[in-house]
């Protein structure tokens, strides 16, 4: 007997994968800004910082800026470099027999070729913003319930930077669909397959939004995933990511899973650290949501040079600040150093030192803001907290302990702690061994 899907089973596992149903219709930019919102790029001492918008989508996927477009919101709102990283998946199959086109850059009115082909070119022709080619992954989907199905993994997703062949991106080790039986979840396995293969072609995955949730229930069949915040702590190759906006109660608190993978690193489980950075996960703005822009969550990128080279150099190092909130969109770290005596480097984000004596941490912004509250974290504790931005500090219990150490800032602006609207600013860490 021939077995029929039902059409809302075909329209729930659209949907719960976080797909596109076709290209999006591109809604025309109202303005052209002669003088941006903000301040694109800023220089102290040796370093041209740039503000960065990451994790943003245009009408090749589910947004509605055309990539010429959101370039220019991009110059208007002041940002200096923008990465656009539109959903890969074009379709996605029900028990290998029903293989819908379901939008994205894979589906059959757009590609792979033609998304990268473009954006090279834009890439070419905008020198400001400078352009990051990307794509958003969701590498693994299953179902965990019969009849009724269950889709799990479907706010698991990865962007994805530093690949811009066509054919490795068609060649992902990604999943192409569901079975409408109970399938088991499969834990970190094919989420490292897929970060290896992008690491081992050159590129760059950082975990997206990964506090999420967005229960649906479609009828025939339901898409629910817990926040996969734990998750990262298990992908030893995953260069970083976001907890701003949308990791703020899990990610970048003291001790959430930034700071365990941290602590891994220290202790050579991982063999490199887990970066941190803000990202908009920009789609479109619209008059019910007139607060969502490209500066929704950004990151700060620390340069020699106003390069593409030097941004992606930037992401392998940590050599980034995140932030949200209009409290800090004119600010920078212009220090943040760590020596046992005054160092000539203001600042050392993602570096690693050794220290003889005490260290001591300075930090400041380039105007000094009064805040809720200031902290310093050591090993995922916080050691300090104060309400002035600048500061310094001597911690003699890390001299006395002698261990392995890595310190990180979080500024908390007044006003409530949301995800739409909170201040916040974190700064990557800094690392500190002893020579004794």
């Amino acid at each position: 007997m021939k077995k029929i899907i039902p059409a809302g089973l075909l329209v729930l596992a659209l949907l719960s994968a976080g797909y596109a149903l076709g290209k999006g219709k591109p809604t025309p930019l109202a303005e052209k800004r002669d003088t941006p919102v903000h301040t694109p790029t800023f220089k102290s001492g040796e370093w041209v910082i740039a503000r960065g918008s990451v994790h943003n989508h245009t009408n090749f996927s589910d947004g509605c800026r055309t990539p010429e477009d959101l370039a220019q919101q991009a110059r208007n709102e002041g940002i200096a470099v923008l990465a656009i990283t539109d959903h890969r998946q074009g379709g996605v199959c029900i028990n290998d027999k029903f293989c819908p086109d379901a939008g994205g850059v894979g589906s059959k009115g757009s590609g792979y070729d033609e998304y990268m082909s473009a954006l090279a070119n834009l890439a070419d022709q905008s020198q400001s913003p400078i352009i990051l080619p990307g794509i958003e992954v969701v590498p693994y989907i299953w179902n965990e319930r019969s009849p009724k199905i269950l889709v799990r993994g479907d706010n698991r997703h990865f962007t994805v930077y530093g690949i811009t062949d066509p054919k490795v991106i068609a060649q992902m080790p990604v999943t192409r669909g569901i079975t409408t039986k109970v399938q088991l979840d499969p834990g970190p396995e094919p989420y490292n397959t897929f970060i290896n293969y992008v690491r081992d072609h050159g590129g760059m995955v950082f975990q997206a939004h990964p506090n999420w949730i967005n229960p649906s229930d479609y009828g025939v069949g339901e898409a629910h995933s817990e926040a996969p915040t734990m998750l990262a702590a298990e992908l030893l190759r995953l260069t970083g990511i976001a907890p701003i906006p949308e990791g703020i109660f899990s990610a970048g608190v003291p001790g959430g899973v930034w700071d365990l993978a941290l602590m891994e690193y220290l202790s050579g489980y991982r063999s490199e650290p887990l970066w941190a950075w803000g990202e908009a996960d920009f789609h479109c703005t619209s008059s019910k949501n007139p607060n969502l822009t490209l500066r929704t969550g950004t990151t700060l990128f620390y340069l020699k040079d106003l390069n593409r080279d030097q941004v992606y150099d930037a992401m392998r190092n940590g050599r980034m600040v995140a932030l949200m909130g209009e409290v800090f969109q004119e600010v920078y770290v212009s220090e943040f150093s760590i020596g046992d005596k005054p160092v000539p480097n203001k600042v050392m984000l993602g570096e690693r030192v050794k220290l003889t004596g005490a260290p001591v941490i300075r930090f400041g912004l380039n105007q000094e803001l009064t805040l809720k509250e200031v902290r310093l974290i050591r090993n995922g504790k916080v050691i300090y907290r104060g309400q002035g931005s600048n500061f310094e500090y001597v911690d003699a219990d890390a001299a006395r302990l002698g261990i392995p150490a890595y310190y990180r800032v979080q500024l908390i602006g007044e006003g409530p702690m949301e995800m739409a609207n909170a201040s916040l600013l974190y700064t990557n860490p800094i690392f500190v061994d002893w020579t004794r």
